[in-house]
């Protein structure tokens, strides 16, 4: 298990994620985004998973990819609250102790579980959001979990709408075997459902001037 280390110097590192421990087998990808090594830092109670930023970034495909890769090798934590794409802090000890309760709070949110994204593909161009959202609820009531985000299509795409799921981590599947009747008869859309994966969907942080929270369900 990589040593989790602490007081380190001032210097702006990329934040992946907290968890609540290191994986034991964690296995993390050699170089993150901005170029350093990714590792572990320890602040009061909380584990961030952290890389140096020694080159600049902009967001592409292969950063992005760098990002999830470290996430999911983050997996097999039982509380993991990732951030968005970009967080970096010049201080990161000062950003940590400005923000304590809420990211214990929001680690604490996701403690167990991980997200199920269920996309919403249009077979029928005759699809009308009515009909879309009818089946959105429909799956909400069959998945039967009090955290779910909905979000249609901002762009016409085949993926008509996507809903993300709250699951705990021993329930994955039990919640495909609830909403299997309704992705069986739904008509002019397919229904996917992809995960595990971290709870990207459930906590929140625009920026880093905010604290990561619990997204409200719906």
């Amino acid at each position: 298990m990589p040593e989790a280390l602490s007081r380190r110097p001032s210097a702006q590192y990329y934040v992946y994620a907290l968890v609540d421990r290191v994986p034991r087998r964690w296995r993390p990808p050699a170089t993150g985004v901005g170029g350093g090594p990714v590792e572990a830092q320890r602040i009061h109670d909380l584990f961030l998973v952290v890389s140096r930023v020694v080159n600049p970034f902009v967001r592409t495909l292969r950063t992005q990819a760098a990002h999830d890769d470290v996430l999911a090798s983050l997996m097999d934590a039982d509380a993991v609250a990732p951030l968005p794409f970009g967080t970096a802090v010049m201080d990161l000890e000062g950003w940590v102790e400005a923000r304590v309760p809420d990211l214990r709070a929001a680690l604490n949110a996701v403690r167990g579980s991980v997200e199920m994204t269920v996309r919403l593909l249009r077979l029928d161009a005759g699809v009308d959001g009515p009909h879309l959202r009818s089946l959105a609820e429909r799956l909400i009531e069959r998945a039967a979990l009090p955290h779910w985000r909905y979000r249609p299509a901002a762009n016409p795409t085949n993926v008509a709408a996507s809903l993300s799921f709250l699951v705990p981590r021993d329930e994955v599947a039990a919640f495909l075997a609830r909403i299997a009747p309704v992705a069986s008869r739904a008509a002019g859309l397919a229904v996917v459902p992809t995960g595990p994966a971290p709870a990207y969907s459930f906590v929140s942080s625009a920026d880093t001037s905010r604290a990561a929270a619990l997204a409200p369900a719906g």
